[in-house]
C-alpha cells in the first residue's frame, strides 16, 4: 500500500527538473525518496517508531522527573566527569607514561560555557512545538548537540595529555588531516543523498571537488605511512624520535574514534534529521501522506496557539 501510494505521487512529477543541487530544496515528492536510503532507512524507521512510543508519556509529571534525572546522569554527568577527570589528572600526572601536560585545554569554566550553550539550544528548540516535530527535536538534542559536546570534550581531554608529545606542529597536522577526512566523508554522503533525492549523480564537472578528494586521500594514505616509519625509527633510535609507542597508539584510537563519530552523524543521524526538516517544511503534505488528523499531527497545545489551522478547510484526500 505504501509503495503504491508513493508511485502515484511521484508519477505526477516526472517532468521535474533534475538540476537541483541542494539537500534542502527538494520538493515534497522528492523528499519522500529519503525513506528509501539503503544506509539510514532501517535506522530511521526503527528510531522513529521507538521515539513515537516514548512520546506517549510526554507532558506527565512522571515523564518530566524521569527526563530530568536522565539528563543529569547521562548527559550532563558524563561531560562533567570528563572535565573533572581532566583537571584532576592535569595536577596529578607524575605516574603517567606520557610527557607531563603543559596546558589544560578543558578547564572548569569551559564546561560551564558548553552547558549554557546546550541549555540555550534546548530553549531555542522550544519554538518548534508541533507534535510531529517533537520527536526530531528530542533526537536532535541527544544525537547531535549532546554527542558533539561529548566529542569536543573528549578531544580536549586527549589534547591536554598528548600536546606535550605532539607539540604545536603535530597537533595542527592531526586536526588538518582529520578535517580533510571529514570533508571526504561529508562530500561522499552529500553526493549519495543528492542522488537519492533527485535521481542523478552530482555534476561530473566538479573538478575542484575531485582534486580535493585525491589530495586528501594522498595525505591520509601517506600520513599514516609516516607514522609507521616514525614508529619503526623510534624502536632503533629512541633518543631521536620524540613520539612514544603509547602516544602513537592513543593518537590512532583518537583519530579513528573521531572519524567514526563523523560517519555516524553523516550516514545515520543527518538523513534522519533531514526527514524531520522536510516534515517541518511540508507539514500539510506529510500530514495527508501519513493519514493523520490535524489534532494528531499538530497537537492540542500547538493548535490552541494557532487556531487558524483548525479553520482551514483541508480535505481528507486519500492516496490509496
Amino acid at each position: 500500500m505504501f509503495f503504491r501510494r508513493r508511485r502515484m505521487y511521484l508519477n505526477q512529477f516526472n517532468d521535474k527538473s533534475m538540476t537541483k543541487q541542494s539537500l534542502f530544496k527538494a520538493s515534497f515528492e522528492e523528499s519522500l525518496n529519503l525513506q528509501d536510503d539503503p544506509i539510514s532507512g532501517e535506522f530511521s524507521n526503527k528510531n522513529l517508531v521507538s521515539a513515537q512510543e516514548k512520546e506517549k508519556y510526554r507532558g506527565t509529571t512522571k515523564s518530566y522527573v524521569w527526563l530530568t534525572f536522565l539528563t543529569i546522569v547521562f548527559i550532563i554527568g558524563p561531560n562533567w566527569l570528563i572535565t573533572a577527570l581532566t583537571n584532576y589528572l592535569y595536577h596529578h600526572s607524575e605516574d603517567s607514561p606520557l610527557l607531563p601536560p603543559v596546558h589544560n585545554f578543558l578547564p572548569n569554566w569551559l564546561f560551564i560555557i558548553f552547558l549554557l550553550v546546550w541549555l540555550l539550544l534546548i530553549l531555542f528548540g522550544k519554538r518548534f512545538s508541533q507534535q510531529f516535530i517533537l520527536i526530531y527535536r528530542g533526537q536532535f538534542h541527544l544525537f547531535v548537540t549532546f554527542l558533539i559536546w561529548l566529542i569536543v570534550e573528549m578531544n580536549l581531554f586527549l589534547l591536554t595529555f598528548l600536546y606535550s608529545t605532539m607539540k604545536a606542529t603535530g597537533a595542527i597536522l592531526f586536526f588538518v588531516l582529520f578535517g580533510l577526512m571529514c570533508c571526504i566523508i561529508v562530500r561522499s554522503r552529500r553526493t549519495s543523498l543528492l542522488s537519492l533525492l533527485y535521481g542523478k549523480q552530482e555534476d561530473e564537472q566538479d573538478w575542484l571537488g575531485r582534486l580535493f578528494h585525491k589530495v586528501a586521500l594522498f595525505i591520509f594514505k601517506y600520513g599514516f605511512g609516516v607514522i609507521v616509519v616514525l614508529l619503526i625509527f623510534r624502536l632503533f633510535f629512541p633518543q631521536v624520535v620524540g613520539f612514544s609507542l603509547d602516544a602513537l597508539g592513543i593518537l590512532f584510537i583518537w583519530f579513528v574514534g573521531d572519524l567514526l563519530f563523523v560517519m555516524l552523524e553523516s550516514f545515520l543521524i543527518f538523513p534522519f534529521m533531514l526527514q524531520g526538516y522536510y516534515k517541518w517544511k511540508y507539514p500539510e503534505e506529510y500530514r495527508q501522506w501519513e493519514g493523520k488528523s490535524i489534532e494528531e499531527w499538530y497537537g492540542k497545545r500547538y493548535l490552541k496557539k494557532h487556531p487558524e489551522l483548525l479553520q482551514k478547510k483541508i480535505g481528507n484526500q486519500s492516496y490509496d
